[in-house]
């Protein structure tokens, strides 16, 4: 009965270091018409699409699209970040509140 108990407890606290590890993302919003695969954290191939908002994992974020344009910048948890497009050249740039 307490071998149970005790790895119930174990299993309850790795669910929830998962949990926070999983929730640690920002949001990334791209005005322009180029969609990108992203590496951001230790999460590779991740896509933005044309147009779109959507959620990255946190850290250090390197993005090319198929036809050879790139992006890179950091965000840390809980950012907001935006894509631009400025003289033909994508920028990642914070977002405005």
């Amino acid at each position: 009965m307490s071998r149970l108990v005790v790895t119930l407890c174990v299993v309850s606290g790795l669910l929830t270091v998962g949990a926070s590890r999983a929730a640690a993302s920002c949001r990334v919003s791209n005005e322009t018409g180029y969609r990108f695969t992203v590496s951001s954290g230790n999460v590779s191939n991740q896509r933005v699409g044309a147009h779109t908002t959507t959620t990255i994992a946190a850290g250090k974020i390197q993005g090319k699209s198929p036809e050879g344009k790139t992006i890179s910048g950091s965000c840390k948890d809980g950012s907001d970040l935006v894509i631009q497009e400025k003289n033909g050249v994508p920028l990642l740039l914070p977002k405005k509140k």
